[in-house]
């Protein structure tokens, strides 16, 4: 059954009770009937007048549709704590784990500080004590108080689900807790003009041919760096991409006009295991790769959001506009499903660029 968290509060200089809960039809129809609610911007919560018998009136109103989970009671939670003994074990156990599973590290660093931050959170609760409720909890205190995005959410509730799962028994029904509703947004694409512009906004050969790998292979910044000269295959223009995203190999085109500018960078930097290497031999790190991009896309004078990631956007964006069929492009990207290919429909003006407005009808 659906949860409600309620508290006590001070709103304006008058007490009021704030209910905290999912977005459920069944809930909103149930408080269309009470005569004093209000919807606070600054506590992000809907919220009524209190009085003396409010926790009877809300049992009674909304029995059969969700619980009520009172609050008030209990201790403010708004700051981390250190970990105790049984929280820090459990963690160790669940880096193991991951690790065993063969998860990448920065997705192992990224559950780990979800799961810490929750168990800091709670840190004077037994981990097998834990209930929906405090889920629910810290989902509203710590994400959607903070406009966290939806990613943040759902990867949040997937890193504890599985947390919980390897260390623990819990008696939570993660069913019961609904993630976030995941927003669409249209990725940014550069046109072709403007990638050769950002490409050469950097008189840097090495980071010039970074640049335009990345576009011209449409490839991932966590990619590039892993990229060795072996590799590379000139003869059949082709390039292997290993261990990528979901642990899968994949092969890439490579353009001829692409070949011969490796070539030359080849011959000038003469790299030995990492096509693209520190004076010391190291391969690139994503964040030094990133530093390339925002170094040349800031030169360029180019008035978009954007990262490096939106030269592979437009490397499928550009692909598709050229007529390439979706599934070669699945193929090339390496996305598990066509459903993440199909976004590049959005963003094209293959078909967009045809439509005739109706305003061209007009006699103004």
């Amino acid at each position: 059954m659906r949860t409600i968290l309620v508290k006590r509060v001070i709103h304006r200089k008058e007490k009021r009770v704030k209910l905290i809960f999912d977005f459920d039809v069944d809930i909103m129809n149930t408080l269309d009937g009470f005569n004093d609610i209000s919807w606070s911007k600054t506590m992000n919560c809907w919220h009524i007048k209190y009085h003396e018998n409010y926790l009877q009136d809300l049992q009674r109103l909304f029995k059969g549709i969700a619980n009520i989970e009172d609050r008030s009671s209990l201790t403010s939670r708004n700051t981390f704590h250190e970990l105790g003994r049984g929280h820090k074990e459990a963690l160790k156990r669940y880096k193991v784990y991951l690790q065993n599973r063969r998860y990448s590290p920065s997705t192992i660093k990224m559950y780990m500080k979800h799961v810490k931050d929750f168990l800091a959170f709670y840190y004077d609760k037994e981990i097998d004590l834990i209930t929906n409720e405090d889920v629910q909890y810290f989902n509203y205190k710590r994400i959607v108080k903070k406009n966290m995005s939806h990613n943040f959410q759902n990867t949040f509730m997937s890193s504890l689900k599985l947390f919980l799962h390897v260390v623990s028994e819990p008696s939570i029904n993660f069913d019961q807790i609904e993630r976030a509703k995941n927003s669409r947004k249209l990725p940014t694409v550069f046109s072709k003009q403007e990638v050769q512009k950002i490409i050469a906004s950097t008189n840097n050969l090495k980071h010039k041919t970074i640049l335009l790998l990345t576009y011209g292979c449409g490839l991932r910044r966590s990619e590039i760096g892993n990229i060795k000269v072996s590799d590379l295959d000139s003869e059949r223009n082709l390039m292997i991409i290993k261990n990528a995203k979901g642990k899968k190999d994949r092969y890439v085109p490579v353009s001829n006009k692409l070949v011969e500018s490796l070539r030359h960078y080849y011959k000038m930097y003469k790299p030995k295991k990492y096509l693209f290497e520190t004076t010391s031999g190291k391969k690139y790190n994503v964040e030094t790769i990133y530093k390339i991009f925002r170094r040349a896309f800031l030169v360029s004078g180019i008035n978009k959001q954007a990262g490096i990631h939106a030269l592979r956007h437009s490397y499928a964006t550009h692909l598709l506009e050229a007529g390439t069929d979706l599934r070669y492009i699945q193929e090339i990207l390496g996305h598990k499903s066509s459903k993440t290919t199909e976004i590049y429909t959005h963003v094209s003006n293959k078909n967009l660029s045809n439509i005739n407005s109706p305003a061209d009808d007009l006699d103004v």
